[in-house]
């Protein structure tokens, strides 16, 4: 199934490292694949920011290690650009219910001509963008 690249939200490192829950195994799966060179996989400095942030939010050092880790592993990390800001205002005005952050993610790969995302978080399917692809879902 591989058409990648896909992008990889924050969720996916966070459920993969995470305490017991049905998304863990799939996530782990997917990492797995990235670090074998079986997906292709990028992700933008929002998913590395988020990550921190989510673990400092709650007072868990282990956000940092999670979030170097994940760096690590995925060698495209796509930077946020002007454009990109310009069009996360424009797809806000269109989604009014999406969450900024997501919108941002979503700029920045429009603007890297990228449209599938790995995310168990379903407000991306409300954008007609992108297509949503659930880790329990992803074949390669």
């Amino acid at each position: 199934m591989n058409r990648g690249p896909f992008f990889l939200d924050a969720c996916v490192p966070i459920y993969a490292a995470g305490t017991e829950h049905d998304y863990k195994e799939p996530c782990r799966r997917v990492l797995q694949a990235v670090a074998q060179g079986d997906l292709d996989a990028i992700t933008d400095t929002e998913v590395i920011q988020e990550i921190a942030y989510r673990y400092h939010a709650i007072g868990r050092p282990e956000g940092l290690a999670l979030a170097e880790e994940f760096l690590a592993l995925i060698q495209d990390v796509l930077p946020v650009t002007r454009a990109d800001v310009c069009r996360f205002l424009e797809l806000q005005r269109a989604y009014p219910s999406l969450r900024p952050r997501d919108a941002i993610h979503v700029a920045t790969m429009l603007g890297s001509g990228v449209t599938l995302i790995v995310t168990a978080d379903r407000h991306f399917d409300a954008v007609r963008e992108v297509e949503r692809v659930h880790p329990v879902d992803l074949r390669w």
